[in-house]
């Protein structure tokens, strides 16, 4: 199953699973912080990377169902979900 990104918004909302390379936005984005709602299987995985492949973040499930938020402040050249096991990823953006 792919992702579903929403990117009308702030933030941008990505639901649904993926094990390939979705494309959330190829555009320069300042990301402020991510936070993935509800992983729910200890060991699950989320990464994104930009667009040339470099690993933004890569969270793993350490709690079932407990969420996680993680800080970047920084510009990427694009925002692609290479690995999403479970839950929702909300991306705060500037």
């Amino acid at each position: 199953m792919a992702i579903t990104p929403d990117i009308t918004a702030n933030p941008f909302l990505v639901s649904g699973t993926t094990n390939t390379n979705d494309t959330i936005t190829d555009g320069r984005t300042f990301i402020k912080y991510v936070y993935w709602y509800n992983p729910t299987t200890v060991g699950h995985l989320m990464t994104l990377t930009d667009k040339s492949g470099k690993e933004i973040v890569t969270l793993r499930c350490e709690s079932a169902n407990e969420s996680q938020v993680f800080p970047l402040w920084t510009a990427w050249d694009g925002i692609h979900c290479t690995d999403m096991d479970s839950g929702a990823l909300k991306i705060y953006v500037s």
